[in-house]
């Protein structure tokens, strides 16, 4: 029997996937050109749903967005690689189905402000006719958190559709004053206020991006308030 290099899944390394994917300001992706059949490799800014499903927005002029109206399988690599050998540090490649928004409805409302709220120029295109936005329902994924660890990711492991159905309560909430009393107690920290939905908080520090999970999945404004007052000044360093 063939010897298996994966390791047994665990809570640590599916919380690591999931960071890999929510703090990752672009990844590159993977497509099938239709035309030849080739892999084609590009790369996108990211942002996420609620829930934590990767979203893209995607000229219809490119290569990669005819490629995906083609075949709507897509991977994307996330993690950035810090000092030293680029291949000790953890990457995830996740394969994802593409799904198209459509325009107008609750679904754009929501991803086009949460890509906003991640790339704020973005704004001076977004709107264009020919950018789109796709949402990326993972599938599966491969781990690697660095030499002989490697894991097999379940997709359901990476998003939280607990998170997505508390979007009812959390849209009439408002972020920005989430934001002041976040911010309040940290004004003169190199931190900046990204976004925040009922699974986490999201910061910027120059070009990363940090990412607090909380507990558990916030339900009602009141608990999301506790949680943010509670927060205040005990911001994660980056």
């Amino acid at each position: 029997m063939k010897k298996t290099v994966l390791r047994e899944t665990d809570e640590t390394a599916i919380a690591l996937a999931r960071r890999l994917v929510r703090e990752a300001p672009y990844a590159a992706i993977a497509v099938n050109e239709p035309k030849t059949g080739f892999p084609l490799a590009s790369r996108v800014l990211l942002a996420t749903d609620i829930d934590g499903a990767p979203a893209i927005l995607v000229s219809g002029l490119s290569v990669h967005t005819r490629a995906i109206e083609a075949d709507n399988r897509v991977s994307i690599l996330t993690g950035e690689p810090a000092k030293g050998d680029p291949l000790a540090h953890p990457r995830l490649t996740t394969r994802c189905h593409a799904r198209l928004i459509e325009r107008g409805s609750e679904n754009h409302f929501r991803l086009r402000q949460r890509f906003l709220n991640r790339h704020k120029k973005a704004k001076t295109y977004i709107d264009f006719p020919d950018f789109n936005l796709f949402r990326l329902e993972p599938v599966s994924a491969n781990l690697n958190g660095g030499f002989g660890k490697a894991y097999a990711i379940d997709g359901t492991d990476i998003v939280r559709p607990d998170a997505l159905s508390a979007y009812g309560w959390f849209k009439s909430g408002d972020i920005e004053k989430y934001a002041e009393i976040m911010l309040r107690e940290v004004e003169n920290r190199d931190f900046t206020f990204v976004d925040i939905d009922p699974e986490g908080i999201y910061f910027r520090k120059l070009r990363n991006i940090a990412w607090h999970e909380f507990d558990k999945v916030v339900t009602n404004h009141d608990e999301m308030l506790e949680i943010v007052h509670d927060l205040a000044g005990k911001i994660p360093k980056i």
